[in-house]
């Protein structure tokens, strides 16, 4: 396995909407197999997906691409954070996936730090995330990263009639 890749990491653009959504349909069927039921995972849609992240860029949420190669490979959302009485210094990094191709090759790595970078250039002093309690995998990866899991957790249906899932609020100070 070639760990060493050569990456490039841009601001998306309304054209990437699809390739972002394909990796995140792509991901959440790997990653989350354990958790959300299959018939759910299968049934995701390319077409609302796409049009969920066309209407996000829009809106000028900032999204970061990962390129290799010039092919989109991962992606990482960033915005103030969106729950519990947030103030002004609180960013969060809503949404961060790589293609199940590209894993275990330090460009998830490079992705999260690009993220932090751009939220503490936008002038963020904490960084926080939610992630599945039972995510170990992206959990050791957080705090490898320096997050640390905070006492606040929520509960999330993941699509209609689909499973309710816990997840903890990981923060890191900058």
């Amino acid at each position: 396995m070639i760990k060493n890749l050569t990456s490039n990491i841009r601001t998306a653009t309304l054209h990437d909407a699809e390739a972002i959504a394909q990796i995140h349909i792509c991901s959440w069927q790997k990653m989350y197999r354990d958790f959300i039921p299959e018939i759910i995972l299968q049934n995701l849609s390319l077409k609302e997906r796409t049009q969920q992240w066309r209407d996000l860029i829009e809106r000028e949420v900032k999204v970061l691409i990962m390129e290799i190669n010039n092919q989109i490979v991962g992606f990482a959302s960033i915005c103030p954070f969106r729950d519990f009485s947030a103030d002004n210094s609180m960013g969060e990094i809503s949404a961060i996936y790589l293609h199940p191709d590209y894993w275990r090759r330090g460009l998830g790595t490079q992705l999260c730090l690009a993220a932090i970078s751009e939220l503490a250039n936008q002038g963020y002093k904490k960084i926080l995330l939610w992630v599945f309690e039972d995510n170990i995998q992206a959990r050791k990866f957080y705090d490898a990263l320096g997050f640390e899991a905070t006492s606040s957790t929520k509960l999330e249906e993941f699509y209609e009639g689909g499973a309710l899932l816990k997840e903890i609020l990981y923060q890191k100070t900058l």
